[in-house]
């Protein structure tokens, strides 16, 4: 495992057989017990295209739709998982936290919790599961069609080994198969230079009879490595069958939690896709939840990266962290029928657009209901003329003293809570918001093209008189170049190249009736014609039931309506969670012919321990890079790269380097890297003008001198760019690469001569 996520993770626990029981029934009384008896229950909605997440039975449910096999399914499940969690230490709460809690408050945890989620989620799909782990990290298997499979969310992985009894002649294999073959995984994947993930090797993200392969999954995309796997399987040691319930706190069982919304009139939930700075809850607010590997998780993955990419600018690094909603309830006093929206009156009448003592002579009091299924980290009030303000976090048993300008710490960490406030004069206004958090990535987001949405409660005559508001807020967004172009260029799939989203909202608003529910609504996502979709930008999900007469809250200024204008179409993207399932497409043979495109090689310049450039140079010399240091000594490469073909006549681009020495020690890894400026012969040239690595290979270590031999870089990529004149031919730069997967941290050296010549090999399609 990469060095990030050892040092996150947790030593596996190995746990013994157990027999598979059923999932236990929970004593604790479920979130939403006392919830007065007008409020409208069980609010809930959802989005054709996102999972359903108000039970771990709905996702599994609504991210396998269209699977046919237990294998897509289980790939399915996967790329769930890899979307709705991520790596950072395991929250924590008294008791615990339930698997469904986890993914629709948190959405983050270590290994073991990550996998106790995942294998909740094979429960809920009537799978078997087993732990099973190696030192330092734990993992799981699932069982179905008679053997077990693994799946790693953690370290991003899972294999495919042939079986001929199987629908396309293969199924994902289980640790003991890797443990049994290693090729399955140490031959099977093969790391892009560029990007720093791995593909399957005959799955890549490349360029397939003038198509971009953009769906190939990506995998190890945080840094870890096919060896690590290898290794961890030879001493992995795997528990019974659904022999366990829970891991560092993470469990199965729900315990009384659920996702239900219930509102009365004046209460409003709106949910963002965005956080609140120190509106977090990690077991305190003291540490910030983040995924610690920035946006490595998500940007070269097609699974979850096209849905997280509108994102990236919103979160630091465009590391995912939390999100938070706002929980209000400003009831219309005007309304007559406001007094039911409270849990408990006493001594109080409505008048005229207020609240009163019923007799003067004594206080009055309301009692106030805040609950949701997310977790509460700060919350204020503006109420005037109250007395006294009491709360209670155990249902109404105790009550203590509070301060209404100070509320924090006292929600902090709940999910429900209710508010006394005694008053002796009228109240006029009532504003009282907690801020919540919650996990962006377990909402109904939209997508590319149409969208059903459907609004369900669970008794819509508990409405009566009353409305239910649904808002939906998002900005629209688009592609200007085809997966093509981010192919050739060596991009990431989903790093917000060549896209943008529009700074004007677009806002969708339904009012249901009690008749009027269910209800099914679209909301269509559209493209302009002449551009590429992309995922819109979620803003926020509004929930609010609202008195007869009583308006809803409102919507952001210069909204757009949501339809299909001018010049714009319904385009879609494929299926995020079926993404693996589909082989390459066949590759159509093409004859080429090769050209030689000859290099000189002029001189080295070098970068001293003290990070000085040096006015030495030298000629033909050798190449060199410390580690931990910024020393290095750099070849600079000149030559003409004219009449280059069209971007789509290359069929492929070679630098040929002729190498006679290298370290003994390890191998080296040796680069090539296009230069941003020119430069002249035998003079300092300052290596901020050096890009970024183009191309590599491995140069084996070696004991002494040898006969100069060629060893070839791919960089078929670079040469693309500067056909399609994106980038200009100014020479290149070689050096030595340290990669301590490759070199052990050693010192890289490698001697390159000017006995032979150096060139490209550019082989250009015939027609």
């Amino acid at each position: 495992m990469s060095r990030t996520t050892v040092a996150t993770a947790l030593i596996a626990f190995l746990v013994t057989a157990l027999p598979a029981r059923a999932a236990p029934k929970s004593s604790a009384k479920p979130i939403d017990a006392g919830c007065p008896p007008h409020f409208v229950k069980q609010i809930w909605i959802v989005a054709d295209k996102a999972p359903d997440c108000s039970s771990m039975k709905s996702i599994v449910e609504t991210v396998t739709r269209g699977c046919e096999t237990n294998d897509e399914k289980a790939v399915a499940i996967y790329n769930a998982g890899r979307f709705l969690w991520y790596h950072h230490q395991y929250p924590g709460e008294k008791g615990g936290i339930a698997a469904l809690k986890l993914i629709n408050v948190y959405g983050w945890s270590l290994c073991g919790g990550q996998h106790t989620v995942l294998a909740a989620m094979w429960r809920a799909a009537g799978w078997d599961w087993r732990y099973v782990g190696w030192r330092g990290h734990t993992t799981v298997e699932c069982r179905y069609d008679g053997r077990w499979r693994y799946f790693d969310t953690f370290l991003k992985v899972y294999a495919w080994r042939a079986d001929p009894n199987s629908p396309g002649g293969r199924t994902i294999a289980s640790q003991a198969d890797i443990k049994a073959n290693p090729a399955l995984i140490s031959e099977q994947f093969a790391l892009d230079e560029q990007r720093k993930v791995w593909y399957a090797r005959d799955n890549r993200f490349e360029i397939i009879n003038d198509r971009a392969n953009w769906v190939a999954p990506a995998f190890f995309v945080c840094g870890d490595q096919p060896r690590g796997v290898v290794k961890g399987v030879q001493v992995t040691r795997p528990s019974g069958v659904s022999s366990k319930l829970g891991h560092a706190g993470i469990k199965f069982a729900e315990d009384g939690y659920n996702t239900n919304v219930n509102l009365a009139p004046g209460y409003s939930l709106e949910l963002k896709w965005e956080h609140i700075d120190g509106a977090h809850w990690f077991r305190g607010r003291k540490y910030t939840p983040r995924h610690s590997c920035g946006d490595k998780e998500y940007r070269n993955c097609p699974a979850i990266g096209p849905i997280l990419e509108p994102y990236r600018s919103l979160d630091k690094r465009g590391a995912r962290t939390f999100s938070n909603g706002i929980l209000r309830f400003a009831p219309d006093l005007g309304a007559a029928g406001c007094i039911k929206a409270f849990t408990a009156l006493q001594n109080v009448k409505w008048s005229k657009g207020q609240l009163a003592p019923a007799d003067p002579s004594k206080p009055a009091s309301v009692t106030i209901r805040l609950q949701s299924p997310y977790i509460m980290s700060r919350a204020k009030a503006k109420v005037a003329n109250i007395d006294k303000t009491e709360m209670s976090i155990d249902g109404g048993k105790t009550y203590s003293d509070v301060n209404l300008d100070d509320l924090d710490d006292k929600v902090g960490g709940a999910y429900a809570c209710d508010l006394r406030l005694s008053f002796s004069k009228p109240v006029t206004s009532l504003d009282i918001e907690a801020i919540v958090q919650h996990n962006r990535c377990a909402l109904p987001y939209l997508s590319p093209g149409a969208n059903k949405i459907t609004v369900s409660v669970a008794d819509p005559k508990t409405l009566g008189e009353n409305k239910l508001v649904v808002t939906y807020a998002y900005a629209l967004g688009a592609r200007s170049a085809p997966y093509e172009k981010l192919c050739d260029q060596g991009a990431e799939l989903a790093r917000a190249h060549h896209a943008s989203w529009s700074d004007t909202p677009t806002v969708v608003r339904k009012v249901f009736g009690a008749g009027d529910l269910p209800a099914t609504f679209e909301i269509p996502i559209p493209t302009p014609k002449d551009k590429h979709p992309v995922y819109p930008r979620m803003l926020f999900l509004r929930r609010e039931v609202i008195a007869a007469g009583q308006e809803p809250q409102p919507i952001p200024k210069g909204a757009l309506e949501a339809k299909v204008r001018p010049g714009q179409i319904l385009k879609s993207l494929p299926n995020p969670f079926l993404m693996g399932l589909a082989r390459p497409p066949k590759r159509v043979v093409r004859t080429h012919t090769t050209r030689k495109l000859p290099l000189k090689a002029s001189h080295v310049v070098w970068r001293d321990k003290n990070g000085k450039m040096r006015d030495e140079v030298w000629r033909n010399h050798f190449v060199k890079t410390r580690p931990k240091s910024v020393e290095a000594w750099v070849m600079l490469v000149g030559g003409t790269l004219k009449d280059l073909p069209p971007t789509r006549a290359i069929a492929a681009g070679r630098l040929c380097i002729p190498v006679t020495n290298a370290i003994t020690q390890a191998p080296s890894q040796l680069g090539a890297a296009l230069l941003k400026a020119p430069f002249k012969t035998m003079k300092p040239y300052d290596l901020k003008n050096v890009g970024a690595v183009v191309g590599a290979t491995v140069v084996p270590k070696y004991a002494k001198p040898t006969e100069p031999k060629y060893y070839k870089l791919d960089i078929t990529r670079a040469l693309k760019s500067l056909a399609a004149g994106e980038a200009k031919f100014h020479g290149l730069a070689l050096t030595t690469v340290p990669n301590r997967g490759i070199d052990d941290g050693w010192t890289t050296s490698v001697t390159i001569t000017d006995k032979k010549p150096m060139y490209i090999e550019l082989d250009v399609y015939d027609k």
